[in-house]
């Protein structure tokens, strides 16, 4: 209401009755930092943005942007793609998780769950050594006996080798998933309890 009487007034400051509704309406702010309502606009205010009005309700139908110089519209664009990456992550938090329990109860079955996995791994390593030692010793017995080590028996421990390799590269990688998910859980418990984004002019120290 209280936009529709500014609009009025404007109006009969212009010395223009009310209009038809596909009549344009700007409204902007000049050159001297003033709020203007006119029926055109003056030279070079398209490159400091406006606002088109219906005259009749006082809505606004289209919010013009100033045009920026490549600089800060580059910056700009960062800004908001910042912006949307936040409101998207929140989006997606706040669907996942109703609590700050929830939270917790997702990163412990995480947890567990790498620890079953974990624990896997390592007995297949321990029977993996098993089967190498055993292979290693029949090779040490062709050898001390002054066999040639069979080809087979090679090509075993070789297969064993690399297995024994792999499956301790996993430990490893799993291990490291303990640290990378309690910190990822952290930090969405931290942006469940905090629930914004940061305003325009803090996003660009945002890493």
């Amino acid at each position: 209401m209280k936009k529709i009487i500014t609009l009025c007034c404007a109006l009969l400051l212009l010395g223009a009755p009310l209009v038809a509704a596909s009549s344009q309406l700007f409204q902007y702010t000049n050159a001297q930092g003033e709020l203007e309502f006119n029926y055109t606009l003056p030279s070079g205010q398209e490159e400091r943005g406006y606002k088109v009005i219906d005259p009749i309700t006082g809505e606004v139908i289209r919010d013009v942007a100033p045009v920026l110089p490549p600089d800060q519209l580059a910056e700009k664009l960062r800004r908001d793609q910042v912006m949307r990456e936040c409101r998207d992550e929140l989006d997606r938090i706040y669907q996942l998780y109703g609590s700050e329990a929830d939270i917790d109860y997702a990163l412990q079955e995480t947890l567990e769950s790498l620890e079953t996995r974990i624990g896997q791994l390592q007995a297949n390593l321990r029977q993996a050594r098993r089967e190498r030692d055993r292979l290693r010793a029949q090779a040490v017995d062709a050898e001390r006996g002054g066999r040639k080590v069979p080809q087979s028996l090679s090509d075993n421990l070789q297969r064993s080798r690399s297995q024994i390799a792999t499956l301790e590269g996993e430990i490893e990688l799993r291990e490291g998933e303990r640290e990378t998910t309690r910190t990822r859980y952290d930090h969405e418990r931290a942006r469940f309890l905090d629930g914004t984004c940061p305003a325009p002019g803090a996003v660009a120290g945002r890493n």
